[in-house]
């Protein structure tokens, strides 16, 4: 399964060699699941993988200065994944400034000191962590289902700060991460 993880990953990043970054990110229907007023129940690990969390924890993240909320899906093997979240890291004070609270969500991994690891290299360290080890929000936001059993990357769910979906984004373009305030 790491095999065609990794001829995934390389077809995607041969695709967009040869076409040329996207002038805008894409933006994907809203599954059934994220079509309701609120993001759907899940349960899930922190980073620390000693406490579970879930969308009352995520709540308690949300600040009075939080406009929006952005569910980052990542995995340590996906190359846009790195340079999405590099992306956000170099433009923390825009985020900070428009109210962008960055939440990771680590997909189906459990190398802890790996994910750690990356995290330092490639994020912000103060950003939560999240790993959906068992699939779980993935499944309940409608991220995967049926007969899917991976993530296809990258993937953001942007939420405004109660906690409703505004937008599902893909393929991240010339205009990421400001189209997570616009």
């Amino acid at each position: 399964m790491n095999s065609l993880k990794l001829i995934f990953s390389l077809l995607l990043l041969f695709s967009l060699g040869v076409a040329g970054e996207l002038e805008q990110s894409q933006k994907l229907p809203l599954t059934a699941q994220l079509q309701k007023d609120q993001i759907p129940w899940f349960v899930a690990r922190d980073r620390n993988n000693s406490e579970p969390f879930s969308k009352k924890h995520l709540e308690t993240l949300v600040g009075p200065q939080t406009k929006r909320v952005a569910l980052v899906f990542f995995a340590t093997w996906c190359i846009p994944c790195r340079e999405g979240i590099v992306r956000l890291r170099d433009n923390q004070a825009d985020l900070d400034k428009n109210g962008v609270q960055i939440i990771l969500v680590n997909t189906g991994e459990s190398e802890i000191p790996k994910i750690e690891s990356w995290i330092k290299t490639n994020g912000n360290e103060k950003w939560p962590v999240i790993l959906d080890t068992f699939k779980n929000i993935q499944k309940n936001t409608g991220l995967i289902s049926g007969t899917e059993t991976e993530i296809i990357f990258p993937k953001t769910i942007l939420l405004d700060n109660k906690l409703k979906a505004l937008s599902l984004i893909g393929a991240e373009g010339k205009d990421w991460p400001k189209v997570l305030w616009e």
